[in-house]
Formats: C-alpha cells, structure tokens, sequence
C-alpha cells in the first residue's frame, strides 16, 4: 500500500497564519510566552553554579560522612560539561555575527559546533583519564550528567538581568 504523489496535487495548500501577541494570549499566558533565558550564557552559568555546588557538596559529603569522595573529579564532571557549551555558543555566535542570512549556512555552522562539542568532550574525557589516575567514575560521570541536565531544568528559573 504505498502512496501516489498525484494523489496530494489536487488539495489547496494551506499557509500556516502567524498569531498576534493578543491572539497568542488566548492560549498561553504572558510568563508562558516570554524566554525562560534571555542569552545561551545562562546555560553557562548554571552549569557553573551546579558544578560549584556539587564540589562544596563533595566536600561536605565527605567531611560528615567520612566517605571516600572525590573533589576533583566532580570538578573534572563538570569542566566536562561546561567547556564544550561554551565553545558550541561561541561557535554559534561567530557564525551569527557573520552571515546569518543563509539558512543553509547557518544550519552547517551548527552542525559544525556540534562536531567541535562532541570533539571536545571526548578530549576532555581522554585528557582526565591520561592525567588524573584516581578518576572516580561515579563522582566524574554523576556531576556530567547533573550539568547536562541543565538544559532543561533552566526551564524552571527564569534569569532576569538587573
């Protein structure tokens, strides 16, 4: 049973008809409709602030509970997350400043940030393993999961600049 391409010609296209902002009110509300970020850095800087809370809860973790947990590989954890964003937005950026008026291009500058993030964080794992022996995997893979989980928990916190 497959499909003739014929058989679509004698419909009428239909144009997607883009909503006023009053129009847009109906259906959401104002806070639904604003940004819940205002620029990719305050992906960074969340990533930031959970890293650094994550190390002073290592900290504290293993001071109370005399467990054996390992500072700098959280701090590794979430280096790991944090550089690789920062070069995709810069990347991303460069290309925007540029020539952003080809879709085309700006879609390949994408994928190419993509390409330098994945690149990275490979490097940064290699570089962590070759050069820090006492690697804790729970502690390093556990804060790397907590700061990519900062793409979608940004969506509860709304940043306002002062």
């Amino acid at each position: 049973m497959g499909y003739n391409k014929n058989d679509f010609e004698d419909q009428e296209t239909i144009e997607p008809k883009r909503l006023t902002h009053e129009e847009a009110l109906k259906f959401f509300t104002e806070k639904e409709l604003s940004p819940s970020i205002s620029s990719p850095w305050d992906i960074v800087k969340f990533q930031t602030a959970l890293t650094i809370t994550g190390t002073i809860f290592t900290i504290v973790w293993s001071m109370f509970f005399g467990a054996k947990a390992d500072v700098v590989s959280v701090m590794l954890g979430g280096v790991l997350g944090i550089i690789p964003t920062s070069a995709f937005i810069i990347r991303v950026n460069l290309v925007k400043k540029i020539d952003s008026r080809l879709a085309k291009r700006f879609i390949s500058s994408l994928v190419y940030a993509e390409v330098i993030k994945i690149t990275l964080t490979l490097t940064i794992i290699i570089l962590s393993i070759r050069f820090y022996q006492n690697l804790n995997w729970l502690w390093f893979l556990g804060m790397y999961i907590i700061t990519l989980q900062s793409y979608w928990l940004i969506g509860f916190i709304k940043f306002k600049k002062l």
